[in-house]
């Protein structure tokens, strides 16, 4: 849809013309949590989303796990022991200046 508008917008007669935005309605969406990824989901992901093969996907996963962002990485398990500190978890990366910011909104 916005292709279209915007290539109608390119051609208007006279060149130049504006356009004139009359509303603009905007939808909450409520999203869950996401699942934790077992060791072939994350596989997979890395694979996809980055273009990663699996030695290298599971190096970064290891370094993570002992930087403690990670649980085991080569555990099939998606579940948390009850006492995982997700909230200080957070915290602890809100000072990231790359993703800081939306570990705060997370938190909020």
């Amino acid at each position: 849809k916005v292709d279209a508008l915007l290539a109608k917008c390119r051609e208007a007669d006279p060149p130049g013309a504006f356009v004139e935005v009359a509303g603009v309605t905007t939808k909450d969406k409520k999203q869950g949590r996401p699942v934790p990824l077992n060791t072939v989901a994350l596989l997979k992901a890395c694979s996809k989303a980055l273009g990663i093969g699996p030695h290298a996907a599971l190096s970064v996963a290891e370094r993570l796990y002992l930087s403690g962002y990670l649980s085991y990485p080569r555990t099939e398990s998606t579940r948390y022991p009850a006492s995982f500190d997700i909230g200080g978890t957070l915290r602890d990366q809100m000072q990231d200046r790359r993703w800081g910011g939306y570990v705060g909104e997370l938190l909020r």
